[in-house]
């Protein structure tokens, strides 16, 4: 599936180039991130890695078979973010969905304009039944996202998420197949 995936980018958009992505893409994104903003933005540990160590796990990252990673590029230059399709799950069609946005270039709509291509094509071209995502309760700008693309909240995990010594919920949202055919209607795309 990796195969057929990455042959169908890239992707140009109105503002935004999103094609598959580098080491080079990883590191960059973590070098304009503070380890803090990082830490913040998941309820999993993260290493602090660095140099090649840092290059050889995003690579071992880019590698795995039901992982799906692209980066996100202005067309007029400047790498954005990324996007990555994760835990395929063949049985009930499924994906987990993440995201992150260098600070920087957020509020412009460019997480939206990509996500939308992308959804696009694991939805029609993949056929995937849902795609799924976790954010934290705190996460107001994630939430706002997925509720704009007309993502549904599933569930809640409860005291999931720790930040700041206190513990928040996290929220379950997913997208069914035969609600992004109502999206798209409803929008035009």
């Amino acid at each position: 599936m990796k195969d057929i995936i990455y042959n169908l980018v890239p992707i140009i958009t109105e503002r935004l180039y999103i094609n598959e992505i580098t080491v080079d893409d990883l590191i960059q994104i973590r070098m304009e991130t503070k380890y803090e903003d990082m830490y913040k933005m998941t309820c999993r540990p993260i290493m602090n890695r660095e140099g090649s160590e840092l290059a050889e796990f995003y690579k071992n990252i880019i590698k795995k078979e039901n992982a799906f990673i692209f980066s996100i590029n202005r067309k007029e230059g400047g790498l954005v973010g990324k996007i990555s399709f994760s835990d395929f799950n063949p049985r009930n069609r499924s994906l987990e969905l993440g995201y992150y946005e260098i600070p920087r270039f957020r509020k412009n709509g460019y997480m939206k304009e990509a996500l939308i291509s992308l959804l696009n094509i694991f939805f029609e071209k993949i056929k995937i039944n849902k795609i799924y995502a976790q954010t934290g309760s705190f996460n107001a700008e994630s939430i706002g996202l997925l509720e704009n693309l007309k993502f549904k909240q599933d569930g809640v995990l409860r005291n999931h998420h720790k930040l700041n010594g206190k513990l928040y919920d996290d929220y379950i949202f997913s997208m069914l197949y035969n609600e992004w055919q109502c999206f798209k209607s409803a929008t035009g795309i």
